[in-house]
């Protein structure tokens, strides 16, 4: 019976030791993240005394009743103030702490009215593309071949706007120590703040299909000089793209991603696009806009699943860049089209 209290108490040791433990757990890399940090750290210091109690108790029974007699032990039901007890400190002790739980998930939840960055975050099998809506530009990964590296500046809010074009996603970024579900046809809103330089990845935790593992971004938090030069250099490498007419046009599909991101067409004539779908099973289209915020709509081709390819007429398009891609996946399957 010696070596069983023994035992038991190494046991509590290890618990205690564990529960204490959970303070020393990474930071927040974000003004939210810290203030979900701090809640565990509340919680297992408030915690620690209930542990230390209940062990307390166990260990007592053991010594206590550790002399085994003769024959049947006998048994009782307990008293009234023992059940009442029984249940009125457990609740008493969720009550408590329900305060901690609510008020930290109302700060975190919390949408500032006047984000420095305003982002629009789409998810899809299997990369993810960043709108930054008031910049005027799109970042986008481009399935397992690209990650997309975005970048937001150091100390200023970031409002998220996530959303799916097919399945159930989810944005994770673990220094950050907060996720969120995108969902089809039901866009999650949020704001985090970033408090230290620095690159951080983020994934999607929520299996989402074949490819689930590939489906990962870089995020850079940067100081506010950095994010401008940022903003400034992934414009002018949005307009670079160019290439001039070489024969028939053919877009292939292949693992979700164009073979090519620039068409080329003389001006005035008419030209024809062969689209050949290489993933089975999936649908793709063809569309051709006036720009990436397709305000005008030139060209836009039905689905089609596949393997199968289909050839499309359009019509003469004035000299100029256009902007070309499938509507089932965005951005992550676009490109430039040119007519010069």
């Amino acid at each position: 019976m010696r070596m069983a209290a023994s035992r038991v108490s190494r046991v509590g040791l290890a618990a205690l030791a564990g529960t204490l433990l959970t303070g020393c757990a990474g930071q927040g890399a974000t003004v939210q993240g810290q203030r979900i940090h701090d809640l565990y750290v509340t919680i297992a210091i408030l915690a620690a005394p209930v542990f230390v109690g209940v062990e307390g108790v166990l260990l007592w029974c053991v010594v206590r009743y550790r002399h085994r007699e003769d024959g049947p032990v006998p048994q009782s039901a307990g008293g009234v103030r023992s059940l009442a007890l029984f249940f009125a400190l457990p609740t008493a002790i969720v009550a408590f702490l329900f305060v901690f739980g609510e008020q930290t998930l109302a700060q975190v939840q919390h949408q500032d009215a006047n984000p420095a960055v305003d982002l629009r975050v789409e998810g899809f099998q299997w990369q993810w593309t960043f709108y930054y809506l008031n910049e005027g530009f799109f970042v986008t990964g481009k399935t397992l071949t690209k990650e997309a590296v975005v970048a937001v500046p150091v100390g200023e809010p970031v409002h998220v706007r996530l959303e799916s074009r097919d399945v159930v996603h989810e944005f994770f970024v673990p220094e950050f120590l907060f996720m969120r579900n995108a969902l089809p046809g039901r866009p999650n809103e949020f704001t985090f703040t970033p408090t230290r330089i620095g690159t951080f990845r983020g994934q999607c935790a929520e299996f989402c299909g074949l490819h689930h593992d590939r489906m990962t971004f870089v995020l850079k938090v940067m100081s506010q000089a950095d994010y401008v030069a940022w903003v400034d250099q992934t414009r002018k490498e949005a307009q670079k793209i160019d290439c001039d007419p070489s024969g028939p046009l053919r877009l292939v599909s292949k693992d979700n991603s164009w073979n090519t991101n620039c068409l080329a067409v003389t001006a005035g004539t008419p030209f024809t696009v062969a689209v050949s779908n290489q993933d089975a099973g999936i649908d793709h289209n063809f569309g051709v806009y006036d720009s990436p915020g397709r305000k005008r709509t030139l060209f836009q081709s039905p689905r089609f699943a596949g393997v199968a390819e289909r050839t499309f007429q359009l019509q003469p398009l004035p000299k100029g860049h256009y902007y070309f891609e499938c509507n089932v996946h965005g951005p992550a399957m676009s490109g430039a089209l040119v007519v010069k």
